[in-house]
């Protein structure tokens, strides 16, 4: 496919990454106007390095007011994706979200537009905190703890509230582009979208994908090269597609989570942007995004890479050993511990009570989450120092698998839940 041959989101959101902002600008507008809201008279774009496939910006219609408007846009999802932005979805299920004032859902030139809102999102709030406190000891506020709990006790119960059989469209939801369709070709090999660009090819991936890892006194059972192979086939739209859906926001990571204030000051979260928003998601891919992203994605390495301290990495014939390993700072664990404990627990403990609990439900979820910083951007970029791309490896790597010996913080997660599920059912 020739570059002008692809949808103008994404040639857009290309002409963004290159810095022609007039470019993007002449390939949005016709997006926007198709709103029928009426002409573009002001537009300029927002930087977000946190929504590394997305476009956002503010835009004024006419006398009308300023507004905000954001899309999703990658290479392929006018051929996967049915619709995009289903935000009405999640609001009649009871879940917070910002409902946007219009949308256009149609893949390729899809848009949602919102009131401008001034709160910060949760992510900056935990930037902040992690930059001031530092990386390794920051602590998040008691009432943002009780703010995220909240908000991870309602995903979870929308999740048990909506859990049901298999159903024929959960092959072709949305959230599919975010993991098989990035990693598989059509025909079911390596080649998607983003691994066959990224990583396929690329020396430092034939280096040591097939390297086992330690990483502070943990070892890791089995190489990247293995575990993506079974992500291959676990992961498929179509092996997922005979398993339970939920009605799920699906992509709900902190740069999509407002931090807002009720009148007597206390914080309370609410979601945007639900691109991959539907009630037919796959039930062991509606969590992972938010689990690894606020929780286990952070601090610097994976969106502020420049930020990151000297990190000493050894590579022999057969291993890569970060000394160091991959500390996780308080903030982080609270956030996971509220995911784990008000989300996932109801939803496993759900779908086991109904037996629909697949046997291999704790193998699906490690797969599904290395994939999200392998897949969400290139790890391996040639603007990334050589040590920070190895530690983007091993963040994947560290999730992936079970270790051999000693613990980390996501194996004590699914210990928990396991220890909650009932006798019998495998890991």
């Amino acid at each position: 496919m020739t570059h002008s041959d692809l949808p103008l989101g994404v040639r857009a959101a290309r002409a963004l990454r290159s810095g022609d902002s007039r470019l993007a600008s002449q390939l949005v507008t016709p997006i926007l106007e198709s709103l029928q809201l009426g002409a573009v008279v002001e537009l300029r774009f927002t930087s977000d390095e946190y929504s590394l496939n997305s476009v956002s910006g503010r835009v004024r219609f006419g006398d009308g007011p300023e507004r905000f408007f954001k899309f999703h846009a990658e290479e392929g999802e006018d051929e996967h994706v049915g619709e995009y932005y289903r935000a009405k979805l999640l609001d009649d299920v009871g879940l917070p979200v910002d409902v946007p004032l219009a949308v256009r859902s149609a893949p390729g030139t899809q848009v949602a537009l919102y009131e401008v809102r001034e709160e910060p999102r949760m992510v900056d709030l935990c930037l902040d905190l992690e930059r001031s406190q530092g990386a390794t000891s920051a602590v998040l506020p008691d009432d943002l703890v009780r703010a995220r709990r909240r908000l991870d006790g309602t995903v979870g119960a929308v999740a048990v509230n909506t859990l049901r059989p298999p159903t024929p469209s959960s092959a072709g939801a949305a959230i599919h582009q975010l993991f098989g369709h990035r990693l598989l070709d059509d025909d079911g090999s390596l080649g998607g979208t983003r691994f066959g660009a990224w990583y396929a090819a690329n020396p430092i991936w034939q280096r040591v994908a097939a390297k086992r890892w330690q990483i502070g006194a943990v070892e890791y059972r089995l190489p990247l090269a293995a575990a993506v192979a079974e992500a291959g086939r676990l992961l498929s739209p179509g092996t997922l597609a005979d398993g339970p859906v939920v009605t799920a926001h699906g992509d709900d990571h902190h740069g999509n989570v407002w931090c807002r204030r009720d009148p007597d000051g206390r914080p309370y979260l609410t979601l945007f942007d639900p691109a991959f928003a539907g009630d037919d998601l796959p039930a062991l891919l509606a969590l992972v995004k938010p689990t690894y992203h606020n929780a286990l994605a952070h601090p610097f390495w994976l969106y502020h890479p420049a930020d990151v301290a000297d990190t000493p990495v050894q590579e022999d014939d057969h291993w890569v050993r970060l000394p160091n390993g991959l500390p996780i700072s308080p903030l982080r664990q609270a956030v996971l511990d509220s995911i784990v404990d008000q989300a996932w627990a109801p939803l496993l403990r759900a779908m086991a009570d109904r037996r629909l609990l697949p046997g291999n439900w704790r193998r699906t979820v490690r797969l599904a989450m290395m994939l999200c910083p392998l897949l969400v951007t290139d790890l391996l970029a040639p603007t990334r120092h050589p040590t920070v791309q190895l530690l983007g490896l091993a963040h994947a790597a560290a999730v992936s698998t079970e270790p051999a010996t000693g613990t980390d913080p996501i194996t004590v997660a699914l210990d928990r839940l396991q220890s909650l599920l009932p006798k019998g059912i495998s890991t």
